[in-house]
Protein backbone atom coordinates (compact mmCIF):
# COMPACT_ATOMS: atom_id res chain seq x y z
CA UNK A 1 0.00 0.00 0.00
CA UNK A 2 1.35 3.69 -0.79
CA UNK A 3 2.27 6.06 1.91
CA UNK A 4 -0.85 8.21 3.15
CA UNK A 5 -0.05 12.12 4.00
CA UNK A 6 -2.95 11.75 6.59
CA UNK A 7 -5.44 9.54 8.62
CA UNK A 8 -7.53 6.94 6.48
CA UNK A 9 -10.76 6.54 8.67
CA UNK A 10 -13.16 3.30 7.89
CA UNK A 11 -16.68 3.50 8.80
CA UNK A 12 -19.53 2.58 8.06
CA UNK A 13 -21.29 5.72 5.61
CA UNK A 14 -25.07 3.71 6.04
CA UNK A 15 -24.95 4.00 9.91
CA UNK A 16 -26.39 7.29 10.94
CA UNK A 17 -24.51 7.41 14.45
CA UNK A 18 -21.63 6.89 12.66
CA UNK A 19 -21.82 9.94 9.98
CA UNK A 20 -23.10 12.03 13.66
CA UNK A 21 -19.92 11.01 15.24
CA UNK A 22 -17.81 12.01 11.71
CA UNK A 23 -19.69 15.20 11.84
CA UNK A 24 -18.78 16.05 14.98
CA UNK A 25 -15.19 16.00 14.25
CA UNK A 26 -14.68 17.03 10.90
CA UNK A 27 -15.00 21.03 11.74
CA UNK A 28 -11.99 20.85 13.71
CA UNK A 29 -9.92 19.32 10.73
CA UNK A 30 -8.68 22.70 9.42
CA UNK A 31 -5.76 21.18 8.29
CA UNK A 32 -7.19 18.36 6.34
CA UNK A 33 -5.17 15.17 8.21
CA UNK A 34 -8.26 12.96 8.44
CA UNK A 35 -9.89 11.23 5.17
CA UNK A 36 -13.08 9.34 5.86
CA UNK A 37 -14.22 6.26 3.73
CA UNK A 38 -17.35 4.43 3.52
CA UNK A 39 -16.40 1.31 3.69
CA UNK A 40 -19.95 -0.23 2.04
CA UNK A 41 -18.45 0.28 -1.05
CA UNK A 42 -16.12 -2.64 -2.55
CA UNK A 43 -13.59 -0.84 -3.75
CA UNK A 44 -12.98 1.48 -0.27
CA UNK A 45 -13.10 -2.11 1.67
CA UNK A 46 -10.76 -3.68 -0.55
CA UNK A 47 -8.05 -1.23 0.43
CA UNK A 48 -8.29 -2.95 3.74
CA UNK A 49 -6.88 -6.05 5.20
CA UNK A 50 -10.44 -6.57 7.28
CA UNK A 51 -13.21 -8.42 5.67
CA UNK A 52 -16.30 -6.91 6.04
CA UNK A 53 -18.02 -8.13 9.31
CA UNK A 54 -14.57 -6.88 10.89
CA UNK A 55 -15.50 -3.13 8.85
CA UNK A 56 -18.75 -3.38 10.54
CA UNK A 57 -17.89 -4.50 13.93
CA UNK A 58 -16.03 -1.39 14.78
CA UNK A 59 -14.64 1.56 12.91
CA UNK A 60 -10.53 1.34 11.64
CA UNK A 61 -8.21 3.67 10.91
CA UNK A 62 -4.89 3.46 8.83
CA UNK A 63 -2.20 5.97 10.23
CA UNK A 64 0.49 7.62 7.70
CA UNK A 65 3.12 5.68 8.62
CA UNK A 66 0.83 2.16 7.09
CA UNK A 67 -0.45 1.15 10.88
CA UNK A 68 -3.85 -0.08 12.14
CA UNK A 69 -5.91 1.17 14.59
CA UNK A 70 -9.48 -0.15 15.85
CA UNK A 71 -12.58 1.32 17.49
CA UNK A 72 -11.22 3.35 20.70
CA UNK A 73 -7.81 3.21 19.67
CA UNK A 74 -8.73 4.26 16.19
CA UNK A 75 -10.37 7.41 17.96
CA UNK A 76 -7.32 8.26 20.09
CA UNK A 77 -5.40 7.90 16.35
CA UNK A 78 -7.80 10.77 15.80
CA UNK A 79 -8.07 12.79 18.46
CA UNK A 80 -3.65 13.19 18.23
CA UNK A 81 -3.48 14.33 14.86
CA UNK A 82 -5.99 17.60 15.37
CA UNK A 83 -3.88 20.18 16.94
CA UNK A 84 -7.00 21.26 19.57
CA UNK A 85 -7.66 17.82 20.86
CA UNK A 86 -4.52 16.29 20.60
CA UNK A 87 -4.53 16.37 24.04
CA UNK A 88 -7.11 13.96 24.73
CA UNK A 89 -5.65 11.64 22.18
CA UNK A 90 -2.76 11.93 25.09
CA UNK A 91 -4.61 11.35 28.19
CA UNK A 92 -7.43 8.28 26.83
CA UNK A 93 -4.25 6.59 26.68
CA UNK A 94 -3.48 6.45 30.48
CA UNK A 95 -5.07 4.00 33.08
CA UNK A 96 -7.91 4.14 33.57
CA UNK A 97 -8.92 5.11 30.39
CA UNK A 98 -7.20 2.83 28.02
CA UNK A 99 -8.73 0.43 30.28
CA UNK A 100 -12.31 1.55 29.99
CA UNK A 101 -12.26 3.11 26.49
CA UNK A 102 -12.26 -0.04 24.32
CA UNK A 103 -15.19 -2.04 26.09
CA UNK A 104 -17.04 1.27 26.21
CA UNK A 105 -16.74 1.61 22.63
CA UNK A 106 -17.43 -2.20 21.89
CA UNK A 107 -20.36 -1.72 23.56
CA UNK A 108 -21.69 1.47 21.75
CA UNK A 109 -20.47 0.17 18.00
CA UNK A 110 -22.53 -3.16 18.58
CA UNK A 111 -25.69 -1.66 20.03
CA UNK A 112 -25.36 1.75 17.79
CA UNK A 113 -28.55 0.26 15.88
CA UNK A 114 -30.56 -0.46 18.97
CA UNK A 115 -30.54 1.42 21.71
CA UNK A 116 -31.41 4.99 22.92
CA UNK A 117 -28.76 6.40 25.10
CA UNK A 118 -30.00 9.47 26.79
CA UNK A 119 -26.74 11.02 27.32
CA UNK A 120 -25.82 10.65 23.62
CA UNK A 121 -29.38 12.25 22.52
CA UNK A 122 -28.72 15.30 24.72
CA UNK A 123 -25.21 15.74 22.49
CA UNK A 124 -27.26 15.23 19.30
CA UNK A 125 -26.99 11.93 18.68
CA UNK A 126 -29.54 10.32 15.75
CA UNK A 127 -32.36 8.18 17.05
CA UNK A 128 -31.85 4.55 17.48
CA UNK A 129 -33.46 2.87 14.50
CA UNK A 130 -36.91 0.94 15.31
CA UNK A 131 -38.14 -2.17 14.08
CA UNK A 132 -39.05 -0.80 10.73
CA UNK A 133 -35.63 0.31 10.24
CA UNK A 134 -33.64 -2.09 7.53
CA UNK A 135 -30.48 -2.71 9.04
CA UNK A 136 -27.59 -3.67 6.66
CA UNK A 137 -27.06 -7.98 6.77
CA UNK A 138 -23.23 -7.12 7.81
CA UNK A 139 -24.27 -5.59 11.07
CA UNK A 140 -27.49 -7.40 12.12
CA UNK A 141 -26.08 -10.20 14.58
CA UNK A 142 -22.97 -8.15 16.22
Amino acid sequence: MPPLDRLRIYTDGSCEFCRWARGLVEPHDRDGRLDFRDFNREEIAAETPYSPAELARRMHVRTPDSLWHEGFWGWVAIFSVLPRYSWLGKVLGWVPFRWLGPPLYDFLARNRYKIPLPLLRLLGAPKPCDENCALPAKVRDL
